[in-house]
């Protein structure tokens, strides 16, 4: 499970907005000067993200939550978003190639493919756009007691 702390921002019908604020580990990776994900964090001032939630713990506005997705789940999504692409991008290269097109063919090819890939990402993520496996959902609720750590004195 794949989780993020967050502040509930509104609640509705077993849903909540969740407000999380990303956080990187970059400056501790070791391949961070070498990495795309550190470079748009640098750039990126957006490091806020809103997502709507399950909520089956009937949490209220301001309280501070975990919210979680089955690692699976992100598994899926990224290879229809990502791995489908692709694969329609180096189909289209490769399908020419066989029977002995020009390179040309193999580029307007390559191009009519990653769109094709994008369209069924696109139409993927419209039939799933109701499916709760892909919300994410409300795992616990954090402490409201002061983070504060108390300080014990014994004689």
């Amino acid at each position: 499970m794949i989780e993020e702390t967050g502040k509930v921002l509104s609640i509705e019908d077993g849903f909540a907005d969740v407000e999380t604020i990303r956080t990187s580990s970059c400056t501790s990776c070791r391949a961070r000067h070498g990495c795309g994900h550190h470079a748009i964090a640098q750039v990126s001032s957006a490091n806020r993200m809103r997502m709507k939630a399950i909520d089956s713990l009937n949490v209220k506005v301001g309280q501070n939550v975990v919210v979680g997705i089955p690692e699976d789940t992100l598994l899926q999504a990224s290879i229809w978003m990502y791995l489908i692409p692709l694969l329609g991008l180096v189909g289209g290269a490769i399908i020419p190639s066989i029977w002995g097109g020009e390179s040309g063919i193999a580029v307007i090819f390559s191009i009519i493919g990653f769109a094709g890939g994008l369209w069924l990402a696109r139409n993927k993520s419209q039939q799933e756009m109701n499916n709760l496996d892909y919300y994410p959902k409300i795992l616990r609720i954090e402490s409201l007691n002061d983070s504060r750590i108390p300080v014990v004195v014994t004689p």
